[in-house]
């Protein structure tokens, strides 16, 4: 525990200076780190700045003060407040400058999330670099640190590690990165076997970026620890103590970093700052770019801490409290037990992996107890610089004195210790030392109620439990069971010669991370690590903790050659049991129903151009259509409903849709007809009686009805919604980089704004849009037809039951009055209504947003246009849904009696279908019809429909295209895509099934 946190408030804003750096001897200086030059401190002295992505940040205005524990220790009334004063900036460094160890920056906010950016943007490339390259880390990083020992040292001890205990601290950094524990890792990290005609490898994989937070006390070793991370291929983003950050922030910076740099790192793969703690966590927490947060500190944090990353899809790794439980038996050398049982004084207790509880065996206690007492007499205090002291200075007193008093009060026994003691040893009421206490609790089960066997004592206090030697269980299954019931679980140790009570306790102790026997507590051991336990030490997923592994997860891959999918999928089958006696019944198939007309297919037009309504014209209708309305601008053509006229020019369109003599009703149309056929008949004629399958005057009637919640005026409010949505839909996938437009934004944008119209929850999209689809595709190849026809109708049913109940100001309420009370439409209008909003209240809406961005993505330029001048999309949106319409055909239609279209008369009682894509792109109305130009005006396009039949709901889906489209250019500026896409098959609409695309996380633009 360094005295430089004893007493010390956190620093307030001070000191203005631009440099950051390290003012020591010129061979500390590293040329893959930038350098600034030391200001301000006198040569000799620490001054380090926050680094962030490979640089030294320059441009800090607080700053936190180190004064040499030493002085501290003399003074720390004075000390104290010197470094108070040299943290708001009252007093300068010149004024004692021989106390002033140095100081670090204080990172604002916002260069934290710059720390994290960078790590984000190097974790790809960090963890694309071979593994073998990276793990020379280890080897660099451990031949740097014996080059800085001697600076190591000297900060340690200026921040109040005795020396003793520092030279301690190196040993243990050295021998993790040793040899043995770094090949040991690397084993792990990686395995290949050979499998007959297979390369497998069992790999682990980095997590990505990890932040950590190292503890005060010890966090030289902490650091370097989690720097391991590094070798899996993370990108690491530290916060620093502002108590005592000069001996890990000179690690990082000078040790660390260039020794990543050498071994290819990225710039950002590390970075470290001293921060504010809370502030930082609130950050890390709530960043989408945060994959792993390493924490230190005590359990009741680190618990809540656990909760909220695994809320937030973060994995915890945890390095909390210990309770460290020593064993001796009666057979073991008690001078040895006594050596390593004093290591609970050392640093004044305030190390976590130290022993806190001792279960002596009877027949030794008495002994052991009078040697642990005479030791823990002989420690005295000191200054950090005296290689005997192994004592600091704590601002635990408070919780030492309630756990003396507490053992007392229990019937325990204080056998010695209990004073505040100042330097020299003498009793002090204000002493910032503790003098090393020893209590002896007889018997487990009394012994379990105190406070100090119960809780962590960061403190110099170690509780000797003696068990009752008469119980009748066997002492050994008690001591283990004591031992297991600990809510902690970092360290326990045995002292025992005895073999059969070794491989017991090795057997039986299954509840902490590290186990050592007849072995020091504290010392640094090859292969095992210096942290990991479990329980209250380490959370849910507590282990003997290697960073390495702890923050990477396992990934196997196989690589074949010459092996057979299909004989692969079965070899262990094949060759285990065989096929022989397998009788399988034949294989039940559920088929279409219906049938296609005759003359389906149709034959490809001349020059290969591939006949409407097939596979290949849907992807790219356009080169038929231009054919069909230069050649054959009233066609006799054959659907996969029947045969027909197709009208391709737009004035046989706009006239189509207001010629009193074509009627919309598909009862009256013979493709209609044949195309509802397919419905159950109770279903048909209760469905089929909405505003597209109805001609005036009930067509009037039904539009006037519904128009109230249509007008513009309504419609415009739908803006703020619409918004809210689109933005919330980019937030999601925003971090990514990579998404589907149309599963992300599109579909879920059309039965958003519809639901909100309806009035009604949001149904389970992907079931909805598959079922909308199949019910307006093509009837003779949609398997299960009529069982998907009675679950929209029982949907549509508890919809409409929930909307009695619970009526509203909307839509569907309008009706249900409409219905209900006034009479005014039929139980089957109520429901074919509902019908008609499910397909075409979304679809069109979903293939605007869809076919629009696909258009600016092909052709980008003009999308620059738009993000230049956002002005533009309001003749932009009209051209985009000109230029590649969300309606290819309206439904069908039929003729009445004989109507001319471009001079050819279609006979009476003949089907009819409109092509809206064809019209939109007719030269005679339309300039250079096959350019995309978004400055065109006029621009009567027809893709909403015209006349008496004018989509009601244009104005919101032209609304919900523009707000999606200039939402996406601007929130997504380097948007692009990235691969084919799918248009999805339909007999009238034109949309898309996929629409992939990519863009840059770091440019992403807020809402």
């Amino acid at each position: 525990m360094p005295v430089g946190s004893f007493g010390v408030s956190a620093a307030a804003p001070g000191l203005k200076a631009k440099v950051i750096g390290v003012s020591v001897s010129e061979d500390l200086m590293a040329a893959s780190v930038t350098q600034p030059t030391a200001v301000s401190l006198q040569a000799g002295l620490y001054d380090f700045g926050s680094f962030i992505d490979g640089e030294v940040a320059r441009d800090d205005d607080a700053w936190t003060y180190s004064v040499r524990a030493s002085a501290l220790v003399d003074d720390p009334l004075g000390a104290t407040a010197y470094k108070r004063s040299l943290d708001q900036g009252k007093m300068s460094p010149e004024e004692y400058p021989e106390i002033v160890l140095g100081r670090c920056a204080l990172a604002r906010p916002e260069m934290m999330e710059k720390a994290v950016l960078a790590a984000s943007g190097a974790a790809a490339r960090w963890a694309m670099v071979p593994f073998e390259q990276r793990l020379t880390f280890a080897d660099r990083f451990r031949r740097r640190v014996k080059e800085h020992a001697g600076q190591l040292i000297d900060l340690l001890v200026g921040e109040g590690h005795p020396l003793r205990l520092a030279r301690s601290e190196i040993s243990n950094v050295l021998a993790f990165f040793g040899p043995e524990t770094t090949r040991w890792c690397a084993e792990q990290m990686q395995t290949n076997v050979e499998s007959g005609q297979r390369r497998l490898m069992l790999r682990r994989r980095p997590d990505g970026v990890v932040c950590v937070q190292p503890p005060q006390n010890t966090p030289l070793i902490s650091v370097a620890a989690a720097l391991q991370a590094t070798i899996a291929g993370n990108c690491l983003v530290m916060r620093l103590s502002r108590q005592a950050p000069l001996t890990a922030m000179y690690l990082v910076q000078r040790v660390a970093a260039p020794a990543l740099a050498e071994a290819g790192a990225p710039a950002g793969a590390l970075s470290v700052l001293c921060a504010e703690p809370a502030a930082t966590m609130k950050t890390w927490l709530a960043s989408p770019l945060v994959d792993d947060i390493f924490y230190f500190g005590d359990s009741t944090r680190g618990m809540r801490l656990q909760s909220d990353c695994l809320r937030r899809g973060k994995k915890p790794v945890l390095e909390l409290a210990g309770n460290d439980i020593v064993v001796v038996w009666k057979d073991t050398e008690l001078p040895l037990v006594i050596e390593a049982l004093s290591e609970s004084f050392y640093a004044a207790g305030q190390i976590c992996c130290a022993p806190n509880v001792v279960i002596a065996h009877p027949e030794v206690a008495d002994d052991l107890l009078d040697r642990l007492q005479a030791s823990a007499r002989a420690l005295r205090p000191g200054p950090p610089d005296d290689p005997e002291v192994v004592l600091t200075p704590t601002p635990s007193g408070p919780g030492y004195d309630a756990a003396l008093a507490d053992a007392r009060a229990q019937g325990a026994q204080v056998l010695c210790g209990g004073r505040h003691l100042d330097v020299h040893g003498e009793e002090r009421d204000t002493g910032i030392f503790l003098e090393p206490a020893v209590v002896r609790a007889d018997g487990l089960r009394r012994a379990s109620r105190l406070r100090s066997v119960r809780q962590e004592t960061f403190f110099p206090l170690l509780t000797v439990v003696v068990p009752d030697a008469n119980e009748d269980e066997p002492l050994l299954d008690r001591v283990l069971e004591f031992a297991n019931a600990s809510s902690y679980g970092l360290r326990c140790s045995l002292w025992a010669r005895d073999a059969h009570v070794t491989e017991q306790f090795l057997g039986g102790i299954s509840s902490f991370g590290q186990l050592r026997v007849n072995d020091s507590h504290l010392a640094p051991t090859p292969y095992l690590p210096n942290h990991g336990g479990t329980g209250l030490s380490g959370g849910a997923f507590g282990e003997a903790n290697y960073p390495m592994l702890r923050t990477s997860h396992l990934q196997t891959v196989s690589v074949a050659e010459a092996v057979s999918p299909r004989e692969a999928l079965s070899e262990v089958f094949d060759r285990e049991v065989g096929l022989s006696g397998v009788a399988l019944g034949p294989r039940p198939v559920a088929r279409a129903t219906g049938a296609h007309p005759a003359g389906w297919p149709p034959p490809d037009l001349p020059g290969g151009l591939p006949a409407p309504f097939t596979p290949r014209f849907q992807q790219d209708p356009h080169p038929t259509l231009r054919w069909l309305r230069e050649n054959r601008p009233v066609s006799r053509i054959v659907a996969p409903d029947g045969a027909g006229w197709l009208l391709t020019r737009y004035d046989d369109v706009r006239q189509a849709h207001r010629d009193k003599r074509i009627s919309c009703d598909s009862k009256r149309t013979p493709a209609g007809i044949l195309w509802g056929g397919e419905w159950p008949d109770e279903l048909r004629k209760r469905l089929f009686t909405h505003l597209l399958d109805t001609d005036d005057p009930r067509h009037g009637e039904l539009r006037r009805l519904m128009s109230p919640l249509f007008t513009a005026s309504r419609q415009g409010q739908w803006q703020t919604k619409i918004s809210e949505i689109v933005n919330a839909r980019i937030d999601r996938m925003a971090p990514r980089g990579r998404g589907d437009l149309m599963s992300e934004v599109a579909y879920p944008l059309g039965a958003h704004v519809l639901f909100s119209v309806l009035g009604a929850p949001v149904p389970d999209l992907p079931v909805l849009r598959a079922l909308t689809w199949r019910l307006v595709d093509w009837n003779t190849t949609v398997p299960y037809f009529r069982a998907l026809t009675y679950q929209a109708d029982a949907m549509m049913a508890d919809v409409l039951a929930d909307k009695r109940r619970r009526p509203g100001h909307d839509l569907l309420s309008l009706l249900v009055r409409a219905c209900d009370e006034e009479g005014l439409i039929t139980a089957d209008e109520l429901e074919g209504m509902f019908l008609l909003m499910l397909v075409a209240g979304q679809d069109p809406s979903i293939n605007s947003v869809g076919n629009s961005m696909h258009t600016l993505l092909t052709h980008p330029e003009q999308a620059d246009l738009l993000r230049a001048d956002p002005a533009l999309l309001t003749t932009g949106t009209d051209e985009l849904l000109r230029f590649n319409s969300p309606l290819t055909f309206t439904s069908w239609r039929g003729t009445l009696e004989p109507v001319e279209f471009s001079g050819v008369t279609v006979p009476a009682d003949e089907s009819l279908i409109v092509s809206l894509g064809s019209a939109n792109r007719d030269a005679a109305h339309f300039d250079q019809p096959d350019a995309l130009n978004l400055s065109r005006t006029p621009n009567h396009h027809l893709a909403y429909g015209h006349g008496i039949h004018y989509c009601l709901g244009a104005q919101i889906g032209r609304l919900t295209a523009e707000t999606a489209i200039s939402t996406l250019l601007r929130r997504l500026p380097d948007l692009r895509l990235a691969g084919p896409v799918r248009w999805r098959p339909g007999q009238f609409e034109r949309g898309l099934e996929a629409l992939p695309v990519t863009w840059d996380p770091c440019k992403v633009q807020p809402s």
